[in-house]
């Protein structure tokens, strides 16, 4: 079995959401959520996007002849890396002459032609180290003529690290912990690693040359930006310090940064690096979602309607959102109008206390309160990715009840929330959700369903 590799159950069998309210309406937002899974899994999306037509190679609406092309490697990293590793692994079969894959403590799986290792995130911490050197010594010593297909997904940031000169690991780690507190999006999180590191900002296609580079990217940040995207490890970008500075100031640590953190910001750009020459491919992204989200509604006979794919901000007001829109669902749904509503983003939450939680758990624990003691409609927010904040729930699913078995519990909303421990609040009143590793991450998926009342 490769080198720190799991056996995970068959990827056959039909992802399973286990866990919150068990309404008629909570059991339809279920059931398009396990479909819109399934169709997001980075093997079947990344299956779509590469393929051997005799001795032509398809990546994208890229084709190159196998004639022409040298050794050729691969790379995954993200929380996707085993799925996407999965994909290129059947469709080149012998023609691959290595594989590495990079992914979340806990999901790796055995993928032939590839070793797999598992790494921390979202804090890198040592085996984040070890599978940064993996990952550079992956891609050396290539020729021209060779090809490396660099995998990525979101979490590639973490899970792969070579700190920049000057920087501990440690010290990266703790910025990065600080960061995540403060409720910084991932492009600000990701503008200050990305000058923090030597695979971001194309620090990874450098060390791949002269090989060509290849990168199929399942995206997780919203707008697709590839410089964004796993802090752009194949992107000609350089690091923007002056914008990592104005981050740090912004969420009020710039102060406390140790010195490396701000020497290594406040040196003057060096030298031009080489050029990066590295074409990518988007296999998939929060839309892709939202339409298998719509086809899986209107499989279940509802009549759905997307409201955005770009919900964003405080995971709280989102979750008052929701609340609202599900209040007015319900009576639209009675008039023969739209009975589910789709939107798909991410948002953020401050850390103020001890407790444990994610951004979809937040918001869907706000919305129960809005949601309490009516009927017949239900609310479901949930990380694409099986996980959400730093904990084993992929989310939340609550309807009018849940609120009510809370008070029923003696659990209070707002002194939870004010410990951030919107994790233990939807747990006392049964309205977490748990899906295990989906082998995807495409942003979260947020659904509002009403069942029409007679």
């Amino acid at each position: 079995m490769p080198t720190g590799a799991q056996t995970g159950p068959d990827r056959g069998s039909p992802l399973q959401i286990l866990g919150g309210a068990t309404s008629p309406a909570a059991q339809l937002a279920r059931a398009i959520t396990a479909r819109t899974l399934d169709e997001v899994q980075g093997e079947r999306l990344t299956g779509r996007s590469i393929g051997l037509e005799g001795a032509l190679l398809r990546l994208g609406p890229h084709a190159t002849s196998l004639n022409e092309i040298g050794c050729i490697r691969a790379v995954a990293i993200g929380k996707a890396a085993v799925g996407m590793a999965r994909a290129v692994g059947e469709a080149l079969g012998g023609r691959l002459d290595l594989g590495l894959a990079v992914t979340k403590l806990g999901a790796g799986e055995a993928v032939e032609g590839f070793t797999v290792l598992e790494a921390a995130h979202p804090t890198p911490d040592a085996t984040s180290l070890s599978a940064g050197i993996a990952v550079a010594d992956a891609v050396a010593g290539s020729r021209p003529g060779d090809l490396t297909l660099c995998l990525l997904s979101g979490g590639a940031s973490a899970l792969a690290e070579l700190p920049a000169e000057g920087m501990s690991l440690e010290e990266l780690s703790h910025l990065t912990t600080a960061l995540l507190r403060s409720g910084a999006p991932i492009g600000e999180l990701n503008a200050v690693r990305g000058c923090l590191s030597r695979l971001k900002c194309g620090g990874l296609a450098r060390l791949a040359a002269p090989a060509q580079v290849v990168c199929l990217v399942l995206s997780d940040v919203l707008g697709n930006p590839l410089e964004v995207i796993g802090s752009g490890p194949c992107v000609d970008a350089a690091p923007d310090r002056r914008a990592a500075r104005d981050v740090l100031h912004k969420r009020g640590l710039w102060d406390a940064c140790p010195p490396s953190v701000r020497a290594c910001l406040e040196q003057a750009p060096g030298a031009a690096s080489a050029p990066v020459e590295a074409r990518h491919v988007i296999v998939g992204d929060i839309d892709t979602a939202i339409r298998a989200a719509s086809e899986a509604a209107r499989g279940l006979g509802l009549r759905p309607l997307v409201v955005t794919n770009r919900l964003q901000g405080p995971a709280d007001e989102a979750g008052r959102l929701l609340g609202a829109l599900a209040l007015e669902l319900r009576d639209a749904a009675s008039g023969g109008g739209h009975d589910c509503l789709i939107l798909g983003g991410e948002t953020t939450v401050t850390v103020r206390g001890s407790g444990l939680g994610g951004r979809c758990q937040v918001a869907a624990a706000v919305a129960a309160q809005a949601l309490r003691g009516t009927e017949g409609i239900s609310v479901l927010a949930a990380g694409t990715d099986g996980t959400d904040g730093p904990t084993d729930a992929a989310g939340g699913l609550i309807d009018g009840r849940t609120a009510l078995l809370a008070e029923e519990q003696g659990l209070d909303l707002e002194r939870y929330l004010s410990e951030s421990d919107s994790y233990h609040w939807l747990q006392g009143a049964g309205g977490l959700i748990r899906t295990g590793p989906t082998h995807s991450n495409v942003n979260d998926l947020h659904l509002v369903v009403a069942t029409r009342r007679r």
